[in-house]
């Protein structure tokens, strides 16, 4: 078992490795997703303003509230296009921790996997071991019955 505790160290560091990928790609989905929805809000509220100023517009509408609304509008149309832009970086941020994950999932199976080969090697090479000892006492069994037989032979014709 001593050949393979380096392994299972590797292992552990992989795992743990592992499983910090896996926290960072929980928390980038979080971020991603509340950048989708804090777009997805200011696409609504901008909508929403849009609709109401345009039937405050039918009614009444001074140039100064106008230019007003355009001026409010072009600020918003400027966040709603930084938002996007964040999502856009979140989402591509969402998908290096995704490749991040899979790179330490596979070492964790490769380590892993590797271990599983070295225990099969160690438990064939007792086998060996085992099966050259029984061997070994086998070649020597018929030998000594034998012997055992022709030393019996021999008390018996002294008699």
């Amino acid at each position: 078992m001593t050949a393979i505790q380096p392994l299972l160290l590797v292992l552990d560091a992989a795992e743990k490795a592992r499983d910090e990928a896996l926290s960072m790609l929980e928390g980038g989905q979080r971020q991603y997703d509340a950048a989708r929805q804090q777009a997805q809000s200011l696409n609504d509220w901008r909508r929403d303003y849009q609709q109401r100023w345009q039937k405050q517009f039918q009614q009444s509408g001074g140039m100064e509230i106008m230019r007003c609304y355009q001026d409010f509008m072009g600020r918003l149309t400027d966040a709603q296009a930084e938002q996007d832009r964040r999502v856009e970086q979140a989402r591509e941020r969402l998908d290096r921790l995704r490749l991040e994950l899979i790179d330490r999932e596979k070492r964790v199976a490769a380590v892993s996997q590797l271990i599983d080969r070295r225990l099969l090697e160690q438990r064939r090479k007792e086998q060996r071991q085992e099966q050259k000892a029984t061997d070994e006492i086998a070649a020597r069994t018929p030998r000594l019955s034998s012997g055992f037989g022709a030393g019996e032979g021999e008390t018996l014709a002294s008699f």
